[in-house]
């Protein structure tokens, strides 16, 4: 996955855990579809879903000489590699009535802090077996998040 796509992803995460919605790649299929883009696979925007990622990055410097491939014969699994130019494009229904989906609005691309990311539970830092309530403070007042 290319770092533009895992923005995509992360984003789209970070949208979900923030509004209390359990982030499922049924959801993400609802703004998203798979497409070939100059020889590579990624995502587009699905074109009647609403947008959700405001100013993506336009370039990651260097991304690709940290790209690498994996031998096929690492996988334990076999793999089915799909043809060049055969993807379709699918007409998904949007549940434009759907509680998550209008809860899920249109929101820049940011960094956050990681008391941010603890916040959202996409904190690498905390523990999953923490007991501590994560707090987050916002012009100097402590909001507890639960």
């Amino acid at each position: 996955m290319s770092p533009p796509d895992m923005v995509m992803v992360r984003h789209f995460e970070f949208l979900c855990r923030s509004h209390g919605i359990e982030p499922t790649v049924e959801k993400f299929r609802v703004f998203y579809q798979l497409i070939r883009n100059i020889g590579f696979y990624s995502f587009g925007n699905r074109g009647s879903a609403k947008k959700i990622l405001l100013n993506p990055p336009k370039s990651f410097h260097d991304w690709k000489m940290k790209f690498f491939f994996l031998k096929e014969e690492v996988i334990p699994i076999a793999l089915i590699f799909r043809e060049p130019d055969s993807i379709e494009k699918e007409e998904l229904p949007i549940p434009k009535g759907a509680d998550w989906y209008l809860k899920l609005t249109a929101t820049p691309n940011r960094i956050f802090g990681e008391n941010v990311l603890v916040a959202t539970q996409m904190s690498d830092k905390w523990l999953e077996n923490n007991n501590e309530m994560p707090v987050l403070n916002f012009q100097d007042r402590g909001l507890l998040f639960l």
